[in-house]
């Protein structure tokens, strides 16, 4: 069997991480083949596993939907997550998403908004705190997704294109529906931060049965979840450690991991323990004949194979991770 994790942010920056140590990371990236290229995000290296093609925006709405038990259908879905702006000296700023949202709470906001733009921008939460918007036509316009908008400016990430202007009105009409709902003014009285706004982005249309390049997907990332149900591949939750993922995996075929990103010490220490290490163990006993790390960052993506014969290589000296940053 062929055990490939991908790991978003991995390797540590400057700023975070700096000392950290992980013996069998250092270890695999040591001894196997490394090879650096282009920076790519999450989203862009499964898209093209799955060889499923970018239209205006790599289309995470129809399979995400669908990994969170919805159908997309022939419809054009984007993504309209919910999100906290705050005001800043430089305008408004995403200074937030994926907080904590009831389904009580998605349900009556999401009535409010389809109340509100009917057929021409119609809500789902599905997932409380993933909320899908179908549209009657695929818009000419490119976005960001709001994992690169955080901090910076909204008016610097906001979409881009022919069609922009009139979302971007309706993101301005989504605000002031929400700006003093019943939701949100009962979170601001708990100290929650109100949900201020929708984001779009990542929209695109289901294609057809894209290629099987994993025979089985672990992980609880919607996007890997939903582009391997799209072709027909096993997905299946996360498990705690390594060594139920093997016993659930079998022998053959190529199975992905799909891992959170290690945003501290302690993770990064759970990360080698659960996974890391019980996986170097399984390559040196044979009951895994490679283990790849996909290790997309900032700056590149960082891949390295590894076999059994290449742990033989005792000359190849461990590094720190910070050495790969």
């Amino acid at each position: 069997m062929h055990c490939q994790l991908l790991i978003p942010d991995f390797l540590p920056d400057e700023e975070t991480r700096p000392g950290a140590r992980a013996a069998a990371a250092e270890t695999l990236i040591a001894r196997g083949r490394r090879r650096r290229s282009a920076a790519v995000s999450r989203e862009t290296w499964l898209f093209e596993r799955f060889a499923v093609k970018k239209q205006r925006d790599w289309p995470v709405a129809p399979y995400t939907l669908l990994a969170d038990g919805g159908s997309a259908g022939r419809h054009f879905w984007m993504r309209a997550d919910p999100v906290h702006l705050r005001a800043s000296h430089d305008g408004l700023i995403l200074a937030g998403s994926g907080f904590d949202v009831s389904h009580e709470e998605a349900a009556a906001l999401i009535e409010t908004l389809n109340r509100h733009f009917g057929e021409a921008m119609f809500f789902q939460a599905i997932e409380p705190t993933r909320w899908h918007a179908r549209l009657p036509r695929a818009p000419d316009m490119e976005t960001t997704p709001p994992s690169h908008a955080g901090g910076a400016p909204m008016a610097d990430r906001l979409p881009s294109g022919p069609d922009a202007m009139l979302f971007r009105a309706r993101m301005n009409e989504a605000q002031m529906l929400l700006h003093e709902h019943p939701v949100n003014a009962a979170r601001e009285t708990r100290g929650e931060p109100v949900l201020n706004s929708v984001w779009l982005w990542g929209g695109g249309t289901m294609e057809g049965p894209g290629i099987r390049p994993f025979s089985a997907v672990f992980g609880d990332d919607p996007l890997a979840r939903g582009l391997a149900l799209a072709a027909g591949v096993p997905a299946r939750p996360l498990p705690r450690h390594a060594g139920a993922m093997l016993s659930a995996a079998g022998d053959e075929g190529v199975v992905l991991v799909a891992l959170d990103p290690p945003r501290s010490e302690e993770q990064l220490v759970a990360l080698e323990r659960d996974w890391l290490a019980p996986l170097l163990a399984a390559l040196r006993s044979g009951r895994i004949g490679m283990l790849s790390l996909s290790l997309p960052g900032a700056d590149s993506l960082f891949e390295i194979e590894t076999v059994r014969s290449d742990l033989r290589y005792f000359w190849r000296l461990r590094k720190p991770l910070a050495a790969y940053s």
